[in-house]
């Protein structure tokens, strides 16, 4: 959930800081079988008590950790609904300028591994690990950021799917006709679930972008409504009652849901040779007077 009100979000850095473009060359044109052995092989190297002396460059480090975290982790074809994230992170006392060993990739493995197993909410599966490196000094922050989500039953319709009007954020449930209801989700809540597959999958070479809503105006925004700005992901100026308070309407909603809306975001996005994984929608506020949503929207190569 997100529960913020009032949260200064102005350095996009901060989100578009987890973009990455991690193509390890031994990656390229690779069938899922090949990419499930070069995982399997490395897992080898890791399990081997006599290290052969291995040296993985920065970006193959990163391919690498997070294609063996999503292969031990994650489950393939099954049905989910309620995804959360959560970052997770361990430092490395090195810069990467010669790369790191398989020693140092055992080390940063096995204590990401721990940190998700130890913060993997009950009742739900590892749907995707998105890893990332950002420097700190003369040391490397090796980063995850992880889906989790709950399993589904073959007809489970979840909340995400309720039609109604919602309060755009700080877990404020429902409101209009619906006030009072599913308090403790929002509209950023639904928007991140509706849009996000529902069958899990194992993956490879996953990056993510970042999205502000000033990054995309729509021209033929098809609402005229005091306060609210022609942009694909919501963003409401205005008096601090109106915009803190801001209910969103099933045709807001279906409108942020459609092609034109988050998914024109999501397609403008996509790398290519990719498959859409998975977006993170929150709910935030410039000050008093701007409430807005952000997003991360996480792109990968399935493994098998």
């Amino acid at each position: 959930m997100k529960n913020i009100i009032v949260s200064i979000i102005i350095l996009a850095a901060v989100i578009t800081g987890c973009k990455k473009e991690v193509n390890s060359p031994e990656t390229e044109n690779k069938s899922k079988q090949n990419l499930e052995k070069l995982i399997l092989d490395f897992s080898l190297k890791l399990s081997n008590t006599q290290k052969d002396g291995s040296i993985f460059t920065p970006d193959s480090s990163i391919w690498y950790v997070e294609a063996l975290l999503n292969y031990s982790f994650c489950e393939a074809g099954k049905l989910c609904h309620g995804i959360v994230v959560d970052t997770l992170e361990t430092t490395i006392n090195d810069d990467g300028a010669n790369g790191y060993t398989i020693e140092q990739l055992q080390v940063i493995y096995d204590s990401l591994y721990q940190l998700i197993t130890n913060h993997q909410p009950e009742g739900k599966i590892v749907f995707a690990v998105d890893l990332y490196t950002y420097a700190d000094g003369n040391t490397t922050i090796f980063a995850t950021r992880t889906a989790f989500a709950s399993l589904s039953e073959p007809l489970y319709k979840s909340i995400a799917d309720t039609s109604g009007y919602w309060f755009w954020g700080a877990d404020k449930g429902m409101c209009g006709h619906d006030y009072g209801l599913y308090v403790g989700m929002d509209a950023s809540d639904v928007l991140q679930n509706r849009l996000s597959n529902t069958v899990s999958d194992i993956w490879s070479n996953l990056e993510s972008f970042g999205a502000y809503p000033w990054h995309y105006y729509d021209p033929d925004f098809p609402f005229d409504q005091a306060y609210l700005d022609s942009t694909r992901l919501f963003k409401a100026t205005g008096p601090t009652n109106i915009v803190l308070d801001y209910c969103l309407s099933p045709e807001l909603m279906n409108y942020y849901l459609s092609e034109d809306g988050i998914g024109y975001i999501i397609n403008d996005l996509m790398p290519s040779n990719k498959e859409f994984a998975y977006c993170d929608i929150w709910a935030g506020a410039l000050d008093y007077s701007t409430s807005l949503h952000h997003g991360t929207f996480t792109y990968g190569i399935p493994v098998k």
